[in-house]
């Protein structure tokens, strides 16, 4: 795996220079977050209507805020336990619309019905499982099906024309991961 804070000190050093720029004309990094919902249900509508450039355009650029409003509160002196707070519900709301957009290209399918409520569920359960990791004082393992990772994965299948196929991947993948830190935390919580 890489390091995410390493990741997160290189992309905050790289958007530093729009920090300038957002202070001077009065946003916030709520702000930031709130376009990035704006940029989801822009991409998702593009899905909808099989448009899957546009549909890239919009998640990268809900990407880039989500990536970008954290760093422009932390390097503006910003960072808010609110803050923190909405972004997080704020990303669990945008993979939930990004589900039931696929949801709803392939509503015909019953099949999807199954997998979206499996994704739902690997989705919350892997929120879930980091707080708990967190409340009793561990450090979650990160793997391949976190929000950052489940995002770019998006990306790749929607550019392909099969998010039919990323909605499978990440049914099993989240899953997998909730799984393996169960066993994980019951090894170290036997230590």
């Amino acid at each position: 795996m890489y390091d995410k804070d390493v990741l997160r000190k290189y992309w905050s050093q790289g958007v530093k220079p729009l920090f300038g720029l957002c202070l001077s004309v009065g946003i916030k990094p709520i702000h930031i977050t709130l376009l990035g919902c704006v940029f989801i249900l822009l991409g998702c509508y593009q899905l909808i209507e099989a448009n899957n450039l546009m549909a890239i355009l919009g998640f990268f650029m809900a990407g880039f805020c989500d990536a970008t409003d954290g760093a422009y509160a932390r390097a503006t002196d910003q960072v808010t336990e609110f803050g923190g707070f909405l972004d997080s519900v704020v990303d669990r709301y945008n993979e939930f619309i990004i589900v039931a957009s696929v949801l709803y290209v392939y509503r015909d399918q019953m099949i999807f019905y199954y997998f979206s409520f499996v994704v739902f569920l690997g989705i919350s359960l892997m929120s879930y499982t980091r707080a708990l990791y967190a409340k009793y004082g561990y450090q979650c393992p990160g793997n391949p099906f976190e929000y950052l990772e489940r995002g770019l994965l998006l990306l790749v299948f929607v550019l392909i024309g099969r998010p039919d196929l990323w909605l499978f991947i990440i049914a099993v993948g989240t899953h997998v991961f909730v799984l393996l830190r169960i066993i994980g935390f019951s090894r170290r919580h036997q230590e």
